[in-house]
């Protein structure tokens, strides 16, 4: 029996068929202006899930997730930002390395 009040189980995340994984690593002047925040608004526009950190050294580590498309979309917007005179956020894409796919239904920011 369950009560009205008791909240419904959330379905557990799934790996959507033909899901990519990629980390990208990113440089330059990309703490203290914004960039995880924008990082997450373009993984909304574009639809993906993972997650962004600030590394110690002064870089921003991204784990993006989604179908190819998907990626490229989230790469495109991230630099469009970066490429923007109008912010702050002066990085690059250092490098770039393909990783399993994990089960989540959503792009988070994550402190150190």
């Amino acid at each position: 029996m369950r009560w009205p009040w008791q909240r419904k189980p959330k379905p557990k995340p799934t790996i959507p068929d033909g899901a990519i994984r990629r980390r990208l690593l990113y440089t330059g002047r990309v703490q203290a202006v914004g960039f995880r925040f924008t990082v997450e608004g373009c993984a909304r526009e574009a639809g993906v899930t993972g997650w962004v950190r600030n590394m110690e050294d002064g870089s921003v580590l991204v784990e993006v997730q989604g179908v190819s498309e998907q990626v490229r979309a989230f790469r495109r917007l991230v630099q469009d930002q970066m490429d923007n005179p109008r912010t702050f956020i002066e990085g690059r894409l250092a490098s770039e390395e393909a990783v399993e796919p994990k089960p989540e239904d959503r792009f988070s920011i994550h402190n150190i």
